[in-house]
């Protein structure tokens, strides 16, 4: 008894070590490590877990069935857990991307009524580029969906980020989606 509460104490300081993306971060008993990627399409890089894979448009094709997917999807190998990136060419002045963010959540809530926002979050980039996001539930193939979207203005574009998992895992993975948009940058390719 007195062996394994003194093994899950030990388990849980070791834990405490990766609490971020530059030393990784521990989801369920998988310590999931992260790499900068150039995702030259969309003249960004962006830091995201090292084991997450472009998805292969049969996958999208099922998971994203609209002509409104991602143009950049990086998933998990599960398929469960999902990046997605868009370039917006509109070049937005501040405090514009609360408006941009709000028209497209109607657009979300016309297509689905179902769907209810949290509340939107300012923030910045590391880079210092102003940040918009909200969360919402969604339903899918999955089942039900915990989605983050997400605006950052550039200088000469926006960049519009989604991310998503199961419901049931947004405590895991709500404060890593927000480190990896954070981690955005544009890149002159």
């Amino acid at each position: 008894m007195y062996d394994e509460q003194l093994l899950i104490a030990k388990k849980a300081l070791e834990r405490q070590k990766y609490t971020n993306l530059k030393t990784g971060i521990y989801v369920d008993d998988e310590l999931i490590e992260f790499d900068k990627r150039l995702l030259k399409e969309l003249k960004i890089s962006i830091i995201v877990p090292e084991s997450f894979v472009s998805m292969p448009d049969k996958i999208k094709n099922i998971k994203y069935p609209s002509q409104n997917a991602p143009a950049v999807l990086l998933m998990n190998l599960d398929t469960i857990v999902n990046f997605g990136f868009n370039l917006l060419p509109n070049s937005l002045m501040d405090g514009e991307l609360e408006i941009l963010s709000q028209k497209y959540q109607l657009a979300i809530k016309n297509i689905n009524p179902s769907i209810l926002f949290d509340e939107s979050v300012e923030g910045k980039t590391e880079e210092g580029n102003e940040m918009r996001w909200s969360d919402f539930k969604s339903y899918s193939i999955d089942g039900q969906s915990y989605n983050r979207m997400v605006f950052v203005r550039m200088r000469h574009f926006v960049i519009q980020g989604i991310f998503n998992c199961p419901d049931q895992d947004k405590m895991k993975w709500s404060t890593i989606a927000e480190q990896v948009f954070k981690t955005m940058k544009e890149e002159v390719v």
